[in-house]
């Protein structure tokens, strides 16, 4: 009897898993949506511009694109077997149970494989900008033991933004092996949609990290909380009258 319950439990784990991972996108969209709203994160507000705006609108135009040359080709690398558990919202049917809505279909970028790989790309460029950040050329100059505590800071920054590129690699090979596994996906479709997202994601948090010192594209929160030289500089001010 207690074999038979933690087999239950083991499958209702692997059913909670799965759904999850199909869902996956929008998971992430709604998490960060909750979070952007109740904390007023700019960062991540614009993210979510990029993410579900932007990409679907970039996917579909590639689908619509591509899939009028390979379309009714004997020659077509890109057809795929695809369901409406394939889509990233599963809509609702009235077809009886277990008769099936699985059929071939030209897939180029699919939005689940989209939305995904712009995730992943705007996270690691996150992480390897954050690493990267070097001081101001006029930086203070402090103690040795202020100077400890500044290289203390910069360690524990460069320690998280390693943490966070090695996670999101992580995450990026269980997710899209998943997805490509599903047999969703084509392998040139996934290939092709997996790069040119990634790289999307890279070029939107460059656009948004141009304006305000990362702090409109920083999803960890660190760049807001890093000070120029200027705001500890123990200078005298003087308030000067400005003619009208």
């Amino acid at each position: 009897m207690d074999s038979f319950n933690l087999r239950g439990i083991i499958s209702d784990i692997r059913i909670f898993l799965y759904g999850g991972i199909l869902t996956l996108p929008l998971t992430i969209a709604g998490t960060l949506s909750i979070l952007g709203l109740f904390t007023a994160n700019y960062a991540i507000l614009f993210f979510l511009i990029g993410y579900l705006l932007l990409t679907p609108l970039i996917a579909f135009g590639l689908n619509t694109g591509l899939d009028a040359i390979f379309s009714g080709k004997s020659f077509n690398p890109f057809k795929a077997k695809f369901g409406d558990v394939c889509k990233v919202v599963i809509p609702f049917s009235q077809l009886p149970i277990g008769s099936g809505t699985t059929s071939d279909k030209t897939i180029i970028s699919s939005s689940w494989v989209a939305m995904v790989a712009f995730f992943i790309g705007y996270i690691f460029t996150n992480g390897l900008e954050l690493y990267n950040r070097e001081a101001p050329a006029n930086t203070l100059t402090v103690t040795s033991t202020s100077a400890s505590d500044l290289d203390k800071k910069v360690t524990n920054r460069k320690t998280q933004a390693i943490i966070a590129m090695i996670s999101t690699i992580v995450f990026a090979l269980i997710a899209l092996g998943f997805r490509y596994y599903s047999g969703c996906e084509s392998m040139l479709g996934m290939i092709l949609t997996t790069f040119t997202f990634i790289w999307a994601g890279h070029g939107w948090y460059k656009a948004l990290s141009a304006i305000g010192e990362d702090r409109l594209s920083d999803l960890f929160g660190i760049a807001s909380r890093l000070l120029p030289p200027s705001a500890i500089n123990n200078a005298p001010i003087a308030c000067i009258p400005v003619p009208s």
